[in-house]
C-alpha cells in the first residue's frame, strides 16, 4: 500500500461502504474535501512545505506567499547547507514550537528503525531559481531539492536548477534539469531499511557537512565562526543525529539556550510577514510552514485514511439542519479518531514533550545588576 491515497479514491471506497452504489454524495464529499484536509492536516497530520526565502536586507524581513496559513518553524543555513533551527522573538506572545508527524517507520515495511523514519520521511524544499532565455527574456523554475535512498542503500542527493541547453555551440533554451548525486552508501537490512547503527549516523551525516560537534558558535551581520569574542548566539544539539532529523525536515529539541541566547525573529502583526534583527548574519532562511491546497492535489496519508472518511461525513452533515443528530455522532467520533490518530504519528521523548510545554525563554532581570551597588 503506497504512503499517500488520492482523494478520489478515498471518496470511491467512502460511497461503495455506505452503499451508495451510483455514488451520489460525491459532490458533496468533493465540496468537503478541502476543508475536511486542511482540518486534519493543521491539527494531527502535519504534513508540511519547506521554502527558501532571501531577506530582504533593506527592511529586514521576508512576505509570504499567498497561499500561507501556518508558520511552523524557521531555520538558517550555514555554509555546509544544513538547517539550523533559530526561535520565535521573546515578545512574541504564543509559541511556534511544532512537531513533525510521523509513523515509526514511514516505510512501507514497519521495520521500527529511527534512521529509516528519518531519511524516508525527508520533506523536499522549494526554492525559486532563475535565468534567462536565449532571447534575453527572464525564467524561473520552481526546483525541489531532495535526498532520498534507494533498496540497495545508496543516498542520493536530488537538485534541480535552470540549465542552458547548446546545439552546436549555439545557445537554444533554458530547461529545468534534475541532478541526482550519490553521497553515501550504508548498511540495510533485507528490505532496504536502514538499520540504526553508528556507523550509518556517521555517514550520512557526514555526507550532508554535519561536523563533529554540532555546536556553532556567534554570529553577527559580518561573521558566523567560532570566535569566543562573539556571542551573539549560540545554538547546541545533544547529539548528531538531532541534526540530521532537523536536515530532513523533522523539528529539532536538542537546541539549549546559554550564554545570553537571543530570539532572531518576529512575526509581524498581520501574520505574514518574518521580521530579523538588524544584525541578523544571513541572507537566506528556510521556513517550514503550512499552506493552502488544491483540491486535485489532496493526497491523504494511508494511516489517517479513515479518520479523514469520518471527517468527510462530519462535514457533510454538520450544516444540515436535518441531520443534526447524525452529525453530532460523526463529530464525536471524528474528535475520537483525531486524538488516536495523534497519539499513534506523535511519539514524544520526555525531552521533547517538555521542549513543547516549557520552551525555553529568558526574562531580563532588573535587580541582578544592582547587586555589585550594595
Amino acid at each position: 500500500m503506497p504512503r499517500f491515497i488520492p482523494n478520489d479514491e478515498i471518496i470511491r471506497d467512502l460511497c461503495l461502504r455506505n452503499e451508495d452504489t451510483l455514488q451520489r454524495k460525491k459532490g458533496l464529499y468533493l465540496n468537503c474535501s478541502k476543508d475536511v484536509f486542511l482540518d486534519l492536516n493543521m491539527t494531527t497530520i502535519k504534513v508540511a512545505q519547506r521554502k527558501v526565502y532571501h531577506i530582504n536586507k533593506r527592511l529586514n524581513s521576508i512576505e509570504f506567499d499567498c497561499d500561507f496559513l501556518q508558520l511552523s518553524s524557521v531555520n538558517i543555513i550555514d555554509r555546509h547547507g544544513c538547517f539550523i533551527p533559530v526561535f520565535k522573538n521573546d515578545s512574541l506572545h504564543g509559541k511556534m514550537i511544532d512537531v513533525g508527524a510521523a509513523k515509526d517507520c514511514a516505510c512501507e515495511f514497519k521495520c521500527g528503525y529511527k534512521l529509516c523514519n528519518t531519511v524516508k520521511g525527508y520533506e523536499a524544499v522549494v526554492s525559486v531559481k532563475s535565468d534567462k532565455m536565449p532571447n534575453g527574456d527572464p525564467i524561473s523554475f520552481n526546483c525541489v531539492d531532495r535526498k532520498s535512498i534507494d533498496p540497495n542503500g545508496f543516498f542520493y542527493s536530488e537538485t534541480q536548477y535552470p540549465l542552458r541547453v547548446y546545439d552546436n555551440g549555439v545557445w537554444t533554451n533554458t530547461v529545468l534539469h534534475t541532478e541526482s548525486i550519490k553521497l553515501c552508501s550504508v548498511e540495510v537490512d533485507k528490505n532496504g531499511c536502514i538499520c540504526d547503527t553508528e556507523e550509518n549516523v556517521n555517514r550520512l551525516c557526514n555526507a550532508c557537512g554535519i561536523e563533529v560537534g554540532g555546536i556553532l558558535v556567534g554570529g553577527d551581520a559580518n561573521s558566523f565562526h567560532n570566535d569566543p569574542k562573539v556571542d551573539t548566539w549560540i545554538y547546541h544539539c545533544n547529539s548528531k543525529f538531532d541534526w540530521f532529523s532537523t536536515q530532513c525536515g523533522s523539528h529539532g529539541f536538542g537546541q539549549h539556550k546559554r550564554h545570553n541566547f537571543n530570539n532572531v525573529y518576529n512575526v509581524d502583526e498581520s501574520g505574514n510577514r518574518l521580521i530579523f534583527p538588524p544584525n541578523f548574519g544571513h541572507d537566506r532562511v528556510m521556513v517550514r510552514s503550512y499552506h493552502d491546497i488544491s483540491l486535485k492535489n489532496i493526497q491523504v496519508p494511508f494511516i489517517a485514511k479513515e479518520c479523514y472518511m469520518t471527517g468527510l461525513q462530519y462535514f457533510a452533515n454538520t450544516n444540515n439542519d436535518k441531520k443534526q443528530q447524525l452529525a453530532n455522532v460523526y463529530e464525536v467520533k471524528y474528535s475520537k479518531q483525531k486524538f488516536a490518530l495523534l497519539l499513534e504519528l506523535n511519539k514524544y521523548r520526555i525531552e521533547e514533550m517538555r521542549m513543547m510545554l516549557t520552551p525555553p525563554v529568558r526574562v531580563p532581570s532588573y535587580i541582578a545588576h544592582r547587586y555589585d551597588r550594595n
